[in-house]
């Protein structure tokens, strides 16, 4: 994958994973490091990548419907991989608000996902959320 793609599918992630963050109400730390960790660990992208992906001329004059069409157009893997994250982010606080409910849904619509793909999901986004929080820590 190019440079140029891999700076614009990070440019979606961030952009998805901010309309989650919105959606909360709020970006505590945990998630806002959470969404760096994930884009590195999990959807490959280097430091360079990520920095350049939350520049002002990649994600300024991007809009949800643009992160809904861009999902759409992923392979199916990498679009769940992209659902899976930012279920991640809702649930660290160990909830998911109504909005974010309502975002997560939208996204799982663009993409198609089966019901049972879509739990599939959402148990590895509790997973993962979980690792990041440990049980005894205050929200």
């Amino acid at each position: 994958m190019s440079e140029s793609s891999q700076i614009n599918l990070a440019t979606l992630w961030f952009l998805s994973a901010r309309a989650m963050a919105v959606a909360g109400e709020e970006m505590p730390s945990v998630q806002e490091a959470a969404t760096g960790l994930y884009a590195q660990a999990i959807l490959g992208f280097n430091e360079e990548v990520c920095r350049q992906a939350k520049d002002n001329e990649h994600i300024n004059n991007k809009t949800l419907i643009d992160c809904l069409s861009g999902v759409r157009q992923l392979p199916g893997e990498l679009a769940e991989k992209i659902l899976t994250g930012v279920m991640m982010i809702s649930y660290a606080d160990r909830k998911m608000k109504p909005l974010e409910v309502r975002w997560a849904s939208m996204l799982a619509s663009a993409i198609e996902v089966s019901p049972d793909d879509f739990q599939r999901c959402c148990v590895n986004a509790r997973v993962i959320a979980s690792m990041l929080r440990p049980h005894g820590a205050k929200s």
